[in-house]
């Protein structure tokens, strides 16, 4: 006969152990402080629970002989399984939960948020009031009874803050749960024959696994939902992530806050940003990788660099493109107008007060929305970066020549160095206020960050050779690296006819710019190592996706017009970068 502790060994463990390798990418800290509250909150609401009802003689699935030791009533090993089913439920809900950006998931129509907060609270009500009356000893209902009045409170208190939250998520959070309790349920069958019928007592088996499963992920729920409260509403909960009580106590005022008593406006901005980048293939991969926190922030940031490149880029007239630069530029300034230093960041939530009208007489809707989402975090960003990324739109502009490879580096440290010096103020702000070393390296890091961005714009440069051309007159190929400068540019710039160069020619150039892409890689990637290790894989993934379109367009015979790896291509170099090349950078 097995002992409880041979139950563990051979089918709860070895399966948790299965999923920390699936998930071990994507556990950040945040998902191990999620798991180990809601695993210790768990076993203090389980003991009075547990003691009772063994107690007051309900049946028990152990004999003396198969167990460690008695901890009360009830064998060490209930309290173990408890903390071991949290673990694994709490894995398992991580692959399915954790996609989607929290604020996505929030509801603002107060009527239907009542309905859904009170409508279920009245049933759970009424669950524990029957389960009370059922609770008695000896009965035949006891165990039933048992389980209602004890996990009907609990739910009730989580689905009156994340209630509405579980229901945007009702399809993954339902998988979240079955797989867990189908799992549970098997184990019992197989391991507890004696004790597993066709009867009532298997059927309150069911019962329990599936309650304590739902119970565990709509913790996780609670969770996610609090600390999505914190960062879409910065201002009104600046305190970022900290084994802290502070953030605890900010997190419970964030999870008991109705979504429908916040700015809806904020989370709109958002969505317009999503819509945004819905057509982004190198964003919508790479999006993922990132907690909630890290997510949002870069949403806003690549948006608003979408909506501003598009902005200088589109057919307008020159004119109108001249004006919203110079607005734009007004806009930088007064965003960051207290700031001292280039780099100069706040280390606390500020809110920054604009005069949006004269915007919104020449931004469009989106423009707009993408420019009041980036004002909300600014403050933890510096001012260079952007006052570079509208250098990069002047220069574009004003169709500036590309004459060597000083005017290459210079225009790519504009549009896409500063970018990458962006990426890393997000990340020092969301990992910075309990992680030093990460604030005392702000100098190196970003010196490489700039480095990272500009390998990548390289390579966005070899791919578009044929593009930049045909749709917009435009070279960013130094003209010194030519091999008959004025009929290359002539072709490139003013025929627009790029094939006419060749396909061996094109391939030599794009060839050059690969190879100094290569070089600002070898530079910097080895700076990734001193980020936090549970964004290592996911920064070095979001660089590889270039890596895998180096190797597209060297392999192809034919110059390709513009380049894109297939999904099932993304999806080989992200398992790959994940789980296998991100681990000498860990370790």
């Amino acid at each position: 006969m097995l002992t409880y502790l041979d139950i563990h060994l051979s089918y709860t463990l070895s399966i948790i152990g299965i999923l920390i390798l699936i998930t071990r990418p994507f556990i950040n800290r945040l998902e191990i402080f999620k798991i180990g509250c809601i695993s210790a909150i768990a076993v203090l609401y389980a003991i009075p629970f547990y003691n009772y009802y063994v107690y007051n003689g309900a049946k028990t699935t152990c004999s003396p002989e198969s167990v460690l030791a008695v901890i009360g009533n009830v064998p060490v090993e209930e309290y173990i399984l408890v903390i071991l089913q949290t673990v694994l439920t709490s894995l398992w809900a991580s692959i399915f939960v954790q996609w989607s950006t929290p604020c996505l998931n929030f509801n603002y129509d107060k009527h239907s948020y009542q309905l859904i907060r009170w409508l279920p609270i009245s049933l759970l009500s009424v669950a524990t009031a029957a389960g009370y009356t059922m609770a008695v000893p000896e009965s035949e209902k006891f165990y039933l009874g048992c389980i209602l009045c004890w996990a009907s409170p609990a739910i009730i208190l989580m689905w009156y803050g994340a209630g509405n939250f579980f229901v945007k998520k009702i399809i993954s959070s339902s998988i979240a749960i079955a797989g867990p309790t189908l799992f549970m349920c098997w184990i019992n069958r197989t391991t507890v024959k004696d004790d597993f019928d066709l009867g009532e007592s298997a059927l309150e088996e069911v019962l329990f696994f599936f309650v304590t499963n739902l119970m565990v992920v709509l913790a996780g729920s609670s969770y996610d939902k609090a600390y999505g409260i914190i960062v879409t509403y910065s201002l009104d909960f600046p305190h970022q992530f900290s084994v802290s009580l502070r953030f605890i106590r900010q997190m419970i005022r964030a999870f008991m806050t109705s979504e429908y008593s916040t700015p809806s406006d904020v989370t709109q901005d958002i969505k317009t940003s999503l819509k945004v980048l819905s057509t982004s293939n190198a964003f919508g991969t790479s999006n993922y990788l990132f907690h909630a926190g890290i997510r949002l922030d870069l949403i806003i940031l690549y948006a608003f660099c979408r909506v501003t490149d598009e902005m200088f880029d589109n057919r307008t007239d020159e004119k109108k493109k001249k004006l919203k630069l110079e607005l734009s530029k007004q806009f930088i300034s007064e965003v960051f107008a207290d700031r001292k230093s280039d780099y100069d960041v706040k280390k606390t939530p500020q809110e920054v007060k604009i005069d949006w009208r004269k915007y919104e007489s020449e931004f469009t809707d989106v423009e707009l929305s993408s420019y009041r989402a980036v004002s909300r975090i600014a403050f933890f960003l510096p001012r260079k970066p952007f006052e570079e990324l509208f250098a990069g739109y002047q220069w574009d502009l004003e169709f500036t020549l590309v004459r060597d490879e000083n005017d290459l580096m210079l225009y790519t440290t504009y549009v896409a160095g500063s970018i990458g010096a962006l990426c890393l103020y997000v990340i020092i702000y969301r990992y910075g206020n309990d992680i030093n070393d990460l604030v005392d390296k702000a100098d190196y890091l970003t010196k490489h960050a700039y480095k990272i961005g500009q390998g990548l714009q390289l390579v966005n440069i070899a791919r578009d050779l044929v593009t930049d051309s045909e749709s917009l007159g435009r070279c960013y190929f130094p003209a010194a690296f030519m091999d008959d400068e004025k009929e290359d540019l002539r072709m490139l710039c003013q025929e627009k006819n790029p094939r006419a160069l060749g396909n061996k020619k094109l391939k030599k150039y794009s060839s050059k710019m690969i190879q100094l892409a290569n070089k600002k890689q070898f530079d910097s990637v080895g700076a990734i190592k001193c980020l936090p290790q549970d964004l290592i894989g996911s920064v070095l993934a979001a660089t590889e996706l270039y890596r895998g379109l180096i190797n597209l367009i060297q392999s192809c015979p034919i110059y390709p017009t513009r380049a894109s790896l297939s999904n099932l291509n993304k999806l080989l170099i992200l398992l790959n970068t994940l789980y296998i090349k991100s681990i000498q950078y860990i370790f």
